[in-house]
C-alpha cells in the first residue's frame, strides 16, 4: 500500500469501489454520488466512501473485517498520534466564524421518510439551551430519577401510572389523569380534575383562603380561612366572662352584613342562666341575664359578608362556567383560581 504524506485534493475525495459505468445511475448509484454533483458541477472540498469510514483509534474496534458502523468515530491513539489526542472532544459541530445556528444544523434522520433509531449510553449529559426544546413524540418513557428546576408548563393529555410524588407549585393548562398514588404536598391548580382526592398521611390538601385589602386600616391587609357552607360566611367565637357585651373585630363595620348576623351562646357551669341578646350591629353583641348573674358563657357569632354578590348554592350546569351569578367575585379552585387581577 502506498502512502501519501501532506496530499492536497483539490476537487473532490471519491473512495469507491463501484464498477465503472454506473456513475449516476439511480438504481445502481456507482462511484459518483448526485448529492456531491457530478463533472463540472461538482462541489469542490466534498468527501465520499462508498464503503465504511474509522476515524481515530482503531484500538476502539479491534476485531478484524468487522466493522460495527458505518462511521466510527473515537479518540485518536495517543501512541501514534500524540498531537491529535490532545484535542477535548471526539465528535464537535460549531457555527463559529459562520451562519447562526438553525433547527436544521445537526439532523439525525429524515422525517416521514428516513427515520432513524438512536441509541445513547453515556456517564452524563449536559444540554445547554439557549431558547427551546421542542420534543414531538407520540410516547415518551422515563426511567430513574427526574429532577425539573424552574418552570414547568404543560398543554395537552398527561397520563401517569405509578406512584408520584411532588413537591412545589404546578399549574396545569390541560386534562390530567393520573392512574397510580400521587402525593402532592403543594398547591395544584387544575382547570380540569375527574377522579376523588384522598387524604393519605400529613397535611390535607389545603386551606381555602381569600386576602383582601383591610376594609377599615390602611396600608393594611385581611386575611381568613374560609369553612364550607351555602353562604360566604365569617366568624368569631370565644368566652364572654363578667362581662355582657361581645366586642367584634373593627373591620366587620365594611365586610359583613349587619342584618345577617346571628349569635350563639353556651353557658358554662351548672348554674342556671337565663341569657337574652338585646342588643346586635356589626360592632358590638349585647348580652343580659334577668337574674344579675354573673355572665360566663361561650359565644359563636356569624355574619355574611357585604362586600360580595350573595352565593347562588344550586343551580343547573356541567361546570363553573354555567354559574348563573355574577363569576367576578369568587375564586374557584381549579377553575379561575388565580385568574383575576387585582385592581
Amino acid at each position: 500500500m502506498s502512502e501519501l504524506v501532506n496530499e492536497h485534493i483539490g476537487n473532490q475525495l471519491n473512495v469507491s469501489s463501484a464498477l465503472p459505468g454506473n456513475e449516476g445511475s439511480p438504481l445502481l448509484p456507482g462511484r459518483d454520488p448526485l448529492c456531491l454533483g457530478i463533472g463540472p458541477a461538482a462541489i469542490p472540498g466534498s468527501i465520499f466512501a462508498s464503503g465504511d469510514v474509522l476515524i481515530g483509534s482503531p484500538l476502539s474496534y479491534p476485531i478484524p473485517a468487522t466493522p460495527e458502523a458505518a462511521l466510527m468515530v473515537a479518540r485518536p491513539n495517543v501512541a501514534t498520534n500524540p498531537l491529535a489526542s490532545k484535542v477535548p472532544s471526539i465528535f464537535k459541530v460549531t457555527t463559529k466564524a459562520n451562519l447562526p445556528a438553525q433547527p436544521l444544523d445537526v439532523m439525525l434522520g429524515d422525517p416521514g421518510i428516513g427515520m432513524v433509531g438512536i441509541t445513547i449510553n453515556s456517564l452524563i449529559i449536559n444540554i445547554v439551551n439557549a431558547t427551546q426544546i421542542n420534543i414531538v413524540s407520540p410516547e415518551t418513557l422515563l426511567i430513574g430519577k427526574k429532577t425539573h428546576i424552574g418552570m414547568n408548563l404543560k398543554t395537552g393529555v398527561e397520563i401517569r401510572t405509578g406512584a408520584c410524588n411532588e413537591t412545589g407549585f404546578k399549574f396545569r393548562s390541560g386534562f390530567s389523569r393520573d392512574a397510580g398514588i400521587r402525593k402532592v404536598s403543594s398547591p395544584v391548580f387544575a382547570p380540569i380534575f375527574v377522579g376523588n382526592v384522598t387524604r393519605c398521611s400529613g397535611k390535607s390538601t389545603g386551606a381555602k383562603s381569600f386576602d383582601i385589602e383591610h376594609p377599615s386600616k390602611e396600608g393594611h391587609r385581611l386575611r381568613h380561612v374560609c369553612v364550607e357552607g351555602p353562604t360566604s360566611d365569617v366568624y368569631v367565637r370565644g368566652r364572654l366572662k363578667d362581662k355582657n357585651v361581645i366586642e367584634l373585630p373593627e373591620y366587620w363595620k365594611g365586610l359583613v352584613d349587619s342584618d345577617s348576623i346571628t349569635v350563639q351562646l353556651q353557658p358554662i357551669g351548672d348554674r342556671h342562666f337565663h341569657l337574652n341578646i338585646v342588643k346586635v350591629d356589626n360592632q358590638q353583641i349585647v348580652v343580659k341575664e334577668p337574674d344579675d348573674k354573673p355572665i360566663d358563657c361561650f359565644y359563636h357569632v356569624y355574619g355574611e359578608r357585604k362586600d360580595v354578590e350573595k352565593n347562588i348554592a344550586e343551580y343547573v350546569g356541567e361546570s363553573p362556567a354555567d354559574y348563573p351569578g355574577d363569576q367576578s367575585d369568587y375564586s374557584i379552585a381549579g377553575f379561575t383560581y388565580d385568574v383575576r387581577k387585582e385592581e
